[in-house]
């Protein structure tokens, strides 16, 4: 990881150098063979040898995404407590639940699951249940708190958030995209159409289609989803490729309209101002990328005192400025430095309703028919 020049963002800096971050790779179970994930979700969770303690060590291990805390607070934290954390990484929230559900999980103590996976995850036993009363949590946005995916916060902290939408080039598109509708209307048009990015994430290839017909991302029926299938798989030849977002090609205009979060567009509109985001209507995808503590944890003490290191105001705008993604802190927008370029698009646009969003939970009944679209359609891709 490339160190951001002065009067550049970090989040910027990382995706001109290529280095993989949070959301390089959004495959979620996708990149897992399928039999895995039916195997994880099947199997009964290990939970780990150690018992956890109630003394202090000197040592805290933490499995994340790649490059997803600031290095400047995590040297802060070694400073003050004397311990560095060891941080282990993977790409794809499966990935940590089938580690989770076997032997070699044991010895995690801090864990960054996305919001769609925590169900999965502490229903196999595989994460402790928080003791909020240790956790300070009136200077968190109240609105990423008690969600679908975790009731009460029982089993995770919110660290983080992003959502779905689109960037393009309204030259290349003819205008503006409002919708989902008009988004796959645009895909179509000559000039358009063979340069768009798509995501390996099945829930963000299914959940346009799904929108654009008035129906829900965590639908229970089967036929909703396959429903989608022949529209998204006759709409792949459109598409030039399913691989990690590139700011670069998108600047360039080698890609004109993708799917994307708003830090990746936010990086693009950085280097080319006249692209354009949009969080298209009638709705979209709210994920929280969250703190939780694995089950059996070593060192339930110095997890508890990192995550309430990690949830002080100062930290979290750190974090914010670090990483291109708003953390949780409550106001956080006014209390950024006034050199963070294009702030308002770090937190998706003024115009972003969220009580229209949705937050997608990975359900085993149906997210392999999600996974068998996406592998049709990018298959239909070439």
């Amino acid at each position: 990881m490339s160190t951001a020049r002065p009067g550049v963002d970090s989040a910027l800096s990382r995706t001109l150098t290529g280095s993989v971050s949070r959301r390089t790779v959004l495959g979620a179970a996708a990149l897992t063979p399928l039999a895995a994930f039916l195997a994880a979700c099947s199997s009964t969770g290990s939970g780990g040898s150690a018992t956890a303690s109630a003394k202090l060590t000197n040592q805290l291990n933490i499995y994340s995404w790649p490059d997803y805390f600031s290095k400047d607070d995590l040297a802060a934290y070694a400073k003050k407590y004397g311990v560095t954390p060891k941080i282990s990484t993977y790409t794809d929230t499966n990935t940590l639940f089938t580690k989770l559900n076997s032997a070699a999980g044991a010895g995690y103590d801090i864990v960054v699951p996305s919001s769609g996976w925590i169900k999965q995850i502490a229903g196999k036993g595989l994460l402790e249940e928080l003791d909020l009363d240790r956790l300070d949590l009136k200077h968190l946005d109240q609105s990423l708190l008690n969600r679908n995916y975790d009731p009460g916060n029982k089993y995770s902290i919110p660290k983080d958030w992003g959502l779905l939408g689109v960037v393009y080039d309204p030259d290349a598109t003819g205008g503006e995209i409002k919708t989902w509708q008009d988004f796959f209307d645009a895909g179509a048009k000559p000039g358009v159409s063979g340069r768009i990015r798509m995501t390996s994430a099945a829930e963000e290839t299914v959940g346009p289609a799904l929108w654009m017909q008035g129906k829900d991302l965590n639908t229970k029926k089967i036929s909703d989803i396959k429903g989608t299938e022949d529209f998204l798989v006759g709409f792949a030849k459109h598409v030039k490729t399913f691989s990690a977002f590139d700011a670069n090609a998108m600047a360039s205009g080698a890609i004109v309209m993708a799917l994307a979060n708003q830090a990746y567009a936010r990086n693009a509109i950085l280097l080319n101002p006249k692209l354009k985001w949009v969080v298209p209507g009638p709705t979209s995808e709210l994920w929280v990328d969250s703190f939780s503590i694995a089950k059996n944890a070593p060192d339930l003490e110095r997890s508890y005192q990192f995550l309430e290191y990690q949830l002080t105001p100062k930290v979290q705008v750190n974090e914010t400025v670090y990483l291109g993604y708003p953390a949780s802190l409550k106001g956080l927008k006014s209390k950024l430095p006034s050199d963070v370029k294009e702030r308002d698009l770090i937190f998706g646009g003024p115009d972003v309703d969220f009580d229209k969003l949705t937050t997608f939970v990975v359900n085993p009944d149906t997210y392999p028919t999600f996974q068998e679209v996406q592998t049709k359609v990018q298959a239909a891709a070439g």
